[in-house]
């Protein structure tokens, strides 16, 4: 329980709302808190690409939520997730797939 406290007070401090956080006390969620702002050196084409990542309405990542079973987050340089173990795989790999210049979301969940 304390190791479901630490993850609690990580989400808290990215800004995730308190009704989402606090599901990762529960048993079978967990969180991951993926680094995105070191993968590329230009920080044009990350921007870009981050941009990618959330879609035009934010339509990709609530597809990434909707395939994953999974809540995302993106902010700043980090992707905060949380939902079961198998979805924040799902997740992970889906989301660097996007950075690293995966145009279509059928190439990112070949899983």
């Amino acid at each position: 329980m304390i190791l479901k406290a630490r993850d609690l007070i990580k989400l808290l401090a990215r800004s995730v709302p308190y009704q989402q956080a606090i599901k990762v006390l529960e048993d079978g969620i967990a969180c991951d808190i993926i680094k995105i702002g070191n993968i590329l050196r230009n920080k044009e084409r990350f921007v870009k690409r981050r941009q990618r990542l959330l879609g035009p309405n934010g339509n990709t990542l609530k597809a990434i939520e909707l395939l994953t079973e999974c809540y995302v987050m993106v902010q700043g340089n980090t992707v905060s997730s949380m939902g079961p173990y198998k979805g924040l795989k799902q997740v992970r790999y889906a989301l660097l797939k996007r950075i690293h210049r995966a145009h279509h979301m059928k190439y990112c969940f070949s899983l």
